[in-house]
């Protein structure tokens, strides 16, 4: 049962990493679209040329953009499409910046993208200062995990007398409820090690049609 559940309670640690790196690859990408574009090229084009020096975390979903682009997809389109392929709130930000000056042309959008890296920047170090505070916790989960097989083999090993009251279905009805209790202690450290992203504010209008239509039945 810990085997299989081990996963689901200590799997945030690569979860906290793998949203550092596309935190980070954001503010690379924001701020090398940002030098692009001051060699006075446009938004399209900046975006492709940018794709060369994709960082990793986000490459796959760049080159999905970058594929839209030469296949004629209208740039705001593309960019929306980005954005539910990356599906991450700190992404809507420089998407939607990058949407509105698509659809207005208007100028700026350098300064913009400046202040946007400077925000993801500052989210991550917010966000690594906490991931960092979560690594106590977890450690001192593995530690009461560990304690808690070591305890139950070592008593189902050198002590079976001790487990005999267990036999009969009250006995059994208690281990059960004992169990109850480890299980819903080790959902609390799983809770309480997740990370939880604000809601994504940059929907398409077919979801939102299909929000508002699934909300009226």
């Amino acid at each position: 049962m810990v085997t299989w559940m081990w996963p689901a309670l200590f799997g945030s640690k690569a979860e906290g990493r793998a949203h550092l790196a596309r935190l980070e690859a954001v503010a690379l990408w924001t701020e090398s679209l940002r030098d692009t574009m001051a060699a006075a090229i446009g938004l399209e084009q900046a975006i492709i040329a940018s794709a060369d020096a994709a960082p990793p975390a986000i490459a796959p979903e760049l080159h999905r953009l970058v594929g839209r682009l030469r296949a004629h997809v209208p740039v705001p389109q593309a960019l929306a499409d980005f954005g539910e392929d990356l599906d991450d709130p700190s992404v809507d930000l420089v998407v939607a910046a990058l949407i509105m000056n698509a659809r207005l042309r208007g100028s700026g959008l350098t300064g913009t993208l400046t202040a946007l890296a400077e925000t993801a920047r500052a989210e991550l170090e917010m966000r690594t200062r906490v991931e960092e505070g979560r690594k106590t916790l977890r450690r001192d989960s593995l530690t009461i995990v560990g304690v808690t097989l070591v305890f139950a083999g070592g008593v189902s090993l050198l002590a079976r007398t001790y487990l005999e009251p267990y036999n009969n279905p009250a006995g059994q009805l208690m281990l059960v409820l004992v169990l109850s209790c480890f299980i819903a202690g080790f959902a609390w450290i799983r809770r309480s090690s997740r990370i939880v992203l604000p809601e994504r504010f940059l929907v398409r209008p077919d979801d939102l049609a299909h929000d508002q239509s699934g909300a009226r039945r």
